[in-house]
């Protein structure tokens, strides 16, 4: 995601100079407020904490890469699979529309990608294994198209969108595991650093029917690869939070999608209040939010603490599923990157900072103990925790990025992953002023 620096920061920067222990102005990360501020801020007194100003981005996080270039609109995807890996072929059977399925809980990891190509190595296998070690019964696979900005109509693969082969092959792989597949694509902007794809925009309805038409072809096209290799659940679009306003045409693309595709469907809106202004649900088999909430104002805050800042964003879902309580709720990306002061950006992936593993492994704590199974959530049914790369290596205790992998958050996902006696039983790292100790 591409964002735009804050006109206010220098005003903002010169309040919190006159705290002790506030933030530097070269401290603040230039994020832009959300199209509209869906819940109030949690405000914990405390003077044993620092203060840190609220701030809420109205997209999630993207995965840092090279510019891709937009390929030639009649470009055909590569087919044949690479040589470097091979996997079992398993009998594809064709999706089924069973509404009783979102009874298992999803115990979902995001699996992404950086280059095409990625998905068929053997380092990619490896790193699924990996994956599936820790407990996930699903995995999302993300595949992205381009436009060159937000005011362009024409949506096309790129050198770094995985082919249909590299798709094909991620999904055999887990299928021969055993683990159900979300497909999802989004939509991301080339040559644009001061919008994202949520700012996607248009003055005209014919403008708009433009977008429509090429973002219907985009969709339909992975319609149909979903189809064809037997994957359970397909989004029909990711945080398009200007666009998702046209309810008419979404509607029609939906009635479009299951005429190619019989699996069950569902639309991963942003946390920013799209969730809320969504007005198709009701035509879709669940509700996806990609969830990256504000939770504390506070540097190193205590689980409890995290804990009291999640009450916000579950009073506004719950008021969401009591508009649509025929669609259950499942965070379609939730995650934090081992940064200090992830708490109060989770989103912003590419702020740089100390590397705080205790704070993100506080941060899964926090976000199982308040969703996981809980029985007076029976709406809520699972997530995908953003992200998990095709690399075996990833991830590390020196790491900063969102990866759980080789961290101690990876202990707490894969222990409420198993219902593991030890889910809940996480003691926050020792911590102090400006930093935390690794565990």
């Amino acid at each position: 995601m591409q964002v735009r620096p804050l006109l206010l920061i220098g005003l903002l920067a010169i309040v919190l100079l006159g705290c002790e222990g506030a933030i530097t102005p070269t401290e603040i990360p230039a994020v832009p407020l959300p199209p509209a501020a869906a819940f109030a801020m949690p405000t914990i007194q405390t003077s044993a904490q620092q203060r840190v100003p609220p701030q809420i981005i109205g997209g999630a996080p993207a995965l840092p890469t090279q510019i891709p270039t937009i390929l030639p609109k009649n470009s055909s995807p590569a087919l044949t699979p690479s040589p470097a890996a091979s996997v079992t072929p398993v009998i594809v059977r064709a999706p089924s529309h069973d509404l009783a399925a979102l009874n298992e809980y999803q115990r979902g990891i995001a699996y992404t990608a950086l280059d095409s190509g990625d998905y068929q190595t053997a380092r990619s296998d490896r790193s699924l294994d990996l994956l599936f070690a820790d407990g996930a019964n699903y995995i999302s696979l993300l595949v992205t198209w381009y436009q060159r900005d937000w005011r362009s109509k024409d949506i096309r693969r790129a050198t770094n969108t995985p082919s249909d082969a590299d798709l094909a092959h991620v999904i055999n792989y887990a299928h021969a595991h055993r683990v159900h597949v979300l497909l999802k694509p989004q939509v991301d902007l080339t040559d644009d650093p001061d919008h994202w794809r949520g700012e996607i925009n248009f003055s005209t309805e014919a403008e708009w029917e433009a977008w429509f038409k090429s973002y219907r072809e985009f969709i339909l096209y992975y319609a149909r690869l979903a189809q064809k290799n037997g994957v359970e659940e397909y989004a029909v679009g990711t945080e398009l939070v200007s666009a998702s306003t046209h309810t008419a045409a979404w509607r029609e693309m939906i009635r479009a999608v299951r005429g190619e595709y019989t699996g069950l469907l569902t639309y991963a809106a942003n946390h920013s209040g799209e969730e809320l202004r969504v007005e198709f649900w009701d035509d879709l088999d669940f509700i996806g939010v990609n969830n990256f909430y504000h939770l504390t104002n506070f540097r190193d805050p205590t689980i409890e603490q995290l804990l009291i800042g999640w009450q916000a964003p579950l009073q506004q879902l719950t008021r969401l599923h009591e508009r649509y309580p025929n669609q259950p709720i499942i965070f379609t990306e939730v995650g934090y990157p081992s940064l200090d002061r992830a708490n109060v950006w989770p989103w912003n992936w590419y702020r740089s900072g100390g590397v705080d593993v205790g704070e993100q492994a506080d941060l899964y704590e926090a976000l199982f103990r308040t969703w996981w199974k809980r029985p007076e959530l029976p709406w809520f049914r699972g997530l995908f925790v953003w992200d998990w790369l095709a690399d075996p290596d990833q991830g590390g205790l020196g790491d900063s990025d969102y990866t759980p992998h080789n961290k101690p958050a990876e202990k707490i996902l894969k222990a409420y992953f198993s219902d593991s006696p030890a889910a809940g039983t996480h003691n926050e790292p020792k911590k102090r002023r400006g930093g935390s100790e690794l565990p």
